[in-house]
């Protein structure tokens, strides 16, 4: 029961945050998903500012959660803003972005 009213209350957090943060849903999405993450804050890294980069390329790439090449392209273009993280960090937080804009199966044939 602890942990059900742990989930709630993150929950209406999150819900409080998005409506607060004036992004869209997915650059929303992308935002909290990163905005503890370790690895971009060493690096100095805003989480706000990488999901709004996010959903602009995403945007470039409008068919990338069906087309493999404007896949591969949107993967290329998410690592420039996070060139400054350390190696592995940078191929994590660039398939978890890829997970929440395009859905966690979207990179299973690439």
């Amino acid at each position: 029961m602890d942990l059900l009213s742990e989930l709630a209350g993150e929950k209406a957090r999150a819900e409080t945050a998005a409506a607060e943060s004036g992004l869209s849903p997915p650059a929303f999405g992308v935002y909290w998903a990163m905005k503890d993450d370790v690895a971009l804050r060493a690096a100095g890294v805003s989480a706000r500012s990488l999901a709004q980069e996010a959903e602009a390329l995403h945007t470039r790439f409008p068919n990338a959660a069906a087309n493999a090449d404007e896949r591969r392209r949107l993967r290329a273009a998410l690592y420039q803003p996070v060139l400054q993280v350390e190696r592995d960090g940078r191929g994590r937080i660039v398939d978890a972005i890829l997970a929440i804009l395009l859905g966690s199966d979207a990179d299973a044939d690439t």
